[in-house]
């Protein structure tokens, strides 16, 4: 079930299973001004071994922590290991995704993290995902 806010866009958060991103999903719902559409994961592995790519963290408990947000997932699937190259392709090719799926904006629950937050906002300029950062 997707939020429903001021509808500023249709947003996906940037979900790594950690406290910062579950801070921003707290952030984002308290504020009220998108309709947060779902989760959005990298992945890596397949069957068991399946896991978050940020952390390490078991598939099954991303999908336990998106049940429980009352949100689906989207994710991005990357070869492990995973170059940069091949990373910003995989990113190249969801952000592709989400604008064909309406996608307007992507949140990321980045703290003190200046030069990661320029990263990101360098990667999607002109990509029609416009960054946010509500922490």
């Amino acid at each position: 079930m997707a939020d429903t806010g001021m509808n500023q866009g249709r947003l996906l958060l940037s979900w790594s299973t950690g406290k910062d991103c579950a801070w921003a999903l707290h952030a984002l719902r308290k504020a009220g001004e998108y309709d947060i559409a779902g989760l959005m994961s990298t992945t890596i592995g397949d069957g068991a071994s399946e896991r978050v790519a940020m952390h390490g963290i078991g598939r099954a408990t991303l999908l336990a922590q998106a049940g429980a947000a009352g949100l689906p997932v989207v994710e991005v699937p990357l070869p492990d290991p995973c170059s940069n190259e091949a990373y910003e392709k995989a990113m190249t090719g969801f952000v592709a995704r989400a604008r064909a799926d309406g996608i307007t904006h992507i949140a990321f629950g980045d703290l003190f993290l200046e030069d990661v937050r320029r990263y990101r906002e360098e990667k999607l300029a002109g990509s029609g995902l416009t960054p946010v950062f509500p922490l």
